[in-house]
């Protein structure tokens, strides 16, 4: 361990892979020092949740954004990502699916589920985006897209989430929408996450 005056100034730059959709996503994270201290470093990651809902002609019905909590689980996930450890979270599937559920509870950094996530069965499953975009338009951001169409998910919505698996496994963020979601047995949903990444 190095005490703070033995810091010498550095310029560094560490080339780090998170993967989230299924291939390696760059981002680099800076860490700049001065002789008067150690390095000033961090890594801010904040979620965004588009949901549209489609009537059997196209036309939209109901269309909702919200900001998103990730939680304390995809934290870890993420750290996982950059530093393998020995902690609960470390699996190296990549956070490309999207699930819904009926529990309008307010989102909290101690979830690692949806509250009450849609049963699996004929009806529904996560979907998975597999080509899920990274973008440097606008900042850093991941962005996953996927579409529930006529009779998957059909009911009342009230959150939804990202995970690693198709059943299971961790939760990356949730959110609860502020008012109920009514998704028709002929309505398509498409739910679109976006996760920003930016230095602090």
């Amino acid at each position: 361990m190095h005490s703070a005056g033995k810091w010498m100034p550095l310029a560094a730059v560490l080339g780090v892979s998170l993967i989230v959709s299924g291939v390696a996503l760059p981002f680099a994270v800076s860490m700049l020092a001065s002789s008067s201290g150690p390095a000033s470093e961090g890594l801010h990651l904040k979620g965004k949740v588009d949901v549209l809902l489609y009537d059997e002609s196209g036309k939209i019905k109901d269309e909702r954004h919200f900001d998103n909590l990730i939680v304390s689980a995809g934290v870890e996930g993420v750290a996982s990502r950059i530093a393998p450890h020995d902690g609960t979270v470390n699996s190296p599937a990549p956070y490309n699916y999207i699930a819904l559920g009926t529990s309008n509870t307010a989102a909290d950094p101690a979830q690692t589920a949806l509250v009450a996530e849609l049963p699996a069965g004929a009806s529904y499953a996560r979907v998975q985006d597999a080509t899920a975009q990274y973008t440097t338009s606008g900042g850093n951001k991941v962005i996953l897209s996927v579409t529930f169409l006529p009779n998957q998910a059909t009911g009342t919505l009230r959150e939804s989430g990202i995970f690693n698996a198709a059943s299971g496994g961790n939760m990356l963020a949730r959110q609860a929408f502020a008012s109920d979601i009514q998704k028709a047995a002929t309505d398509t949903l498409t739910v679109t996450w976006t996760i920003t990444l930016s230095p602090t």
